[in-house]
């Protein structure tokens, strides 16, 4: 793993958690794609978020597929980080993949279909 030793002990567990949740993928999934830098990770202080850039053929999106730990810390502290990142890498939106209960959380997104959406660009 690419990841730092001691990022990655502390943020495998966390993500398992989120992966409890899907059957796609496998902790070592994740592992793979953020070595390959098809994924990107992101660690707070009690949480833990991916993300991964999605080219459809009219646009670019940010996509966080997993986050896991302390919800004020991740809605708060991390997703503007993400979507600060998101709009210099020329994504005109951050879409989050989750249980419904996010939609009541996330100022500003909408409920498309099952994946949460909101236009930063």
């Amino acid at each position: 793993m690419k990841t730092a030793p001691n990022v990655w002990a502390i943020a495998a567990p966390m993500l398992e958690k989120a992966l409890a949740y899907q059957k796609e993928h496998s902790i070592e999934d994740v592992a793979d794609a953020i070595d390959r830098g098809d994924a990107q990770l992101w660690c707070g202080d009690k949480s833990v978020l991916v993300t991964e850039m999605l080219k459809y053929p009219r646009r670019k999106v940010c996509r966080i597929w997993l986050a896991s730990g302390e919800r004020d810390e991740l809605v708060y502290r991390m997703l503007p980080d993400v979507e600060a990142w998101a709009a210099e890498k020329g994504c005109a939106a951050v879409e989050v993949v989750g249980r419904k209960g996010w939609l009541r959380l996330l100022d500003g997104y909408t409920q498309p279909a099952t994946v949460l959406s909101k236009e930063i660009g």
